[in-house]
């Protein structure tokens, strides 16, 4: 019982670290081209499990050059330490951005959490009693959700993701430069790609 123990154990750390690691061009390509190879070789048990790492690899590119896309610096904000968190499907990268006695929280959600915002945001659901009120900021739709002292605005990204930019020290007014400031169309292409 405790070898079978160790060996799951070491399968998990295993694919955790196989998951860490797999995020070069490289790994990718070698991956894609393992699974070809065993198509030829008639190992499709062989061959699906490489295509599976194939797109796991291909998927932590795209999100690495997501992240590349959250600017140190936006309109006089610095930016803090980059979170990036994938399980299931879903992928959240939280930064949040200082200035002075101000900070903003800009939060992407993309998979299945980023869909289901967008599609709750489509409606025209307030996930709480803010304003409602839709403004189109370098061609997407930007809902303002702010009530109360917290200022929070959802963007609609066309690649099915959702931008939340949240402030609790910063009004609405205050904060609108800073939405059109960040790089949300360029953030929104390169995940569609």
């Amino acid at each position: 019982m405790k070898k079978t123990g160790l060996v799951l154990l070491s399968a998990v750390w295993l694919i955790n670290s196989h998951y860490v690691f797999a995020q070069s061009a490289q790994d990718a390509a070698t991956a894609c081209s393992d699974a070809a190879r065993l198509i030829g070789e008639d190992d499709l048990v062989g061959a699906l499990d490489e295509a599976k790492w194939c797109v796991e690899s291909l998927q932590q590119l795209k999100q690495q050059a997501a992240l590349t896309l959250f600017p140190d610096s936006v309109a006089g904000y610095v930016g803090g330490e980059l979170d990036n968190q994938s399980a299931l499907g879903m992928t959240i990268i939280d930064r949040t951005y200082t200035k002075d006695d101000s900070s903003v929280s800009v939060s992407l959600a993309t998979g299945v959490a980023g869909g289901s915002l967008a599609a709750l945001a489509q409606m025209g659901m307030g996930l709480a009693n803010g304003t409602g009120k839709k403004i189109r900021v370098q061609k997407r739709t930007v809902i303002d959700m702010s009530e109360g002292g917290e200022t929070q605005f959802m963007v609609q990204l066309k690649s099915s993701g959702m931008l939340n930019i949240t402030s609790s020290d910063t009004s609405a007014d205050e904060l609108l430069p800073f939405i059109k400031a960040f790089p949300i169309k360029d953030l929104d292409n390169a995940l569609e790609q």
